[in-house]
């Protein structure tokens, strides 16, 4: 079965728009004669095209569309006609082929909720709920707006970190094609002399040479080799023994794993503190929060603090009784439950890590930083000794 997008006219003559899924275009056209629909236009939907981070739709794309969606709802417009706004507005092609399909399941007799539920690639669970939530509340312009807010704050955190990152990131790459390159066409060059002179070669200098030969005549090897050791690393982490094993490196490396870990909860504060705000249950905002964890210990934890709480147990005792949520989790959090008050602790949890993940990522910046440079001037330093040796050994010869 495939995903088609469709352009049909009605017996009035209205264009309508909207997604289906078929054998094939054939099938989708009998579908919709069958319903009274003069069929305009059918294209097949990739799969990988609707993908909010695969470059094709742009998670800002989706807040903007969010945005006005709320602003059209907030003038009590029915539905449909404000969906009819919103796609109206997008530029974007394949976005604007989803909302007129979710559009169609609305007309069709389906609940926005369970609409956006069928394209959990463009909107997330944490979405679907509070969507949920506020068609049952009537607050739906409300809850629309803070899932844009919500996704704002994730898209300036995320770009934050990739902000810090991003240098030694540069440095780590160049640093790399500097390496391949003086090993590969510089060295060759300069040490081709010192091959043809019959004398014993200082060992710098004989290292030197075996790794130029060495990566002269292998980078496409190690190239290939590298690409297969990365493709086989994501397969095996993207299974259940995978993250196990990730999980053992990620919180066992010096300087990153608090990091990870404050960032992990960071995440999962900000998601449940939207969920419980937007009137979500707290077993359900547990459950969807889970998911947005990459970790599979705190994937686990999670599950065992709403089993906790399902048995009858208060959920300050349940972070208490957790190993990887830190103290402060369980003060705050034992806070909120006492005055009522949990979707903002959990707020406050994920401003107070977020602005420690910046900090504690600056600090390990600033150490990468001068580390980077030393090690490069020592890789130069050591090229340049195993070329000058031999030379200083030829001219006291001469002498």
């Amino acid at each position: 079965m495939a995903n088609y997008s469709y352009t049909c006219l009605d017996r009035k003559g209205k264009k309508l728009s909207g997604n289906a899924e078929g054998e094939d275009r054939n099938a989708i056209r009998k579908s919709l004669k069958e319903k009274g629909l003069y069929v305009v236009e059918i294209s097949e939907i990739s799969s990988s095209g609707t993908r909010v981070f695969s470059g094709r739709i742009k998670e800002n794309e989706i807040v903007v569309a969010i945005r006005e969606l709320a602003t059209f709802i907030g003038s009590r417009l029915p539905l449909d006609e404000c969906l009819t706004g919103v796609t109206a507005q997008m530029k974007n092609p394949r976005l604007k082929a989803i909302f007129s399909g979710i559009q169609q399941n609305i007309r069709e007799g389906r609940i926005f909720s369970e609409a956006l539920g069928e394209h959990p690639e463009i909107f997330p669970q944490v979405m679907v709920s509070l969507v949920k939530a506020g068609e049952e509340t009537g607050t739906l312009d409300k809850i629309l707006l803070r899932v844009a807010d919500f996704l704002e704050r994730r898209q300036a955190f995320r770009r934050k970190l990739m902000g810090i990152m991003s240098y030694p990131i540069f440095m780590l790459a160049v640093s790399a094609g500097v390496f391949i390159f003086l090993l590969t066409f510089v060295t060759p060059t300069i040490t081709r002399i010192f091959s043809e002179i019959d004398m014993s070669l200082p060992v710098p200098t004989m290292i030197l040479m075996k790794l130029s030969s060495f990566f002269k005549s292998s980078w496409l090897y190690l190239v290939a080799c590298a690409m297969l050791a990365y493709y086989g690393i994501k397969k095996m982490l993207a299974g259940k023994r995978g993250g196990q094993v990730a999980d053992f490196f990620r919180f066992r490396m010096p300087f990153v794993n608090n990091i990870i870990l404050k960032k992990e909860i960071s995440v999962f504060s900000s998601t449940i503190s939207i969920l419980i705000e937007g009137g979500v249950e707290i077993i359900e905002s547990l459950r969807i929060s889970q998911n947005v964890l990459s970790s599979s210990e705190l994937k686990k934890e999670v599950g065992e603090i709403t089993d906790f709480i399902l048995k009858g147990g208060s959920l300050s005792v349940a972070f208490k009784n957790s190993r990887r949520f830190p103290y402060l989790v369980t003060q705050l959090v034992s806070a909120g439950e006492r005055s009522g008050t949990l979707s903002e602790m959990f707020g406050k949890i994920a401003e107070i890590y977020e602005d420690e993940v910046t900090q504690s990522s600056t600090r390990f910046v600033n150490f990468l930083e001068p580390a980077m440079i030393l090690f490069m001037g020592c890789f130069v330093g050591m090229i340049v000794l195993a070329v000058l040796l031999p030379i200083f050994q030829i001219s006291q010869s001469i002498r």
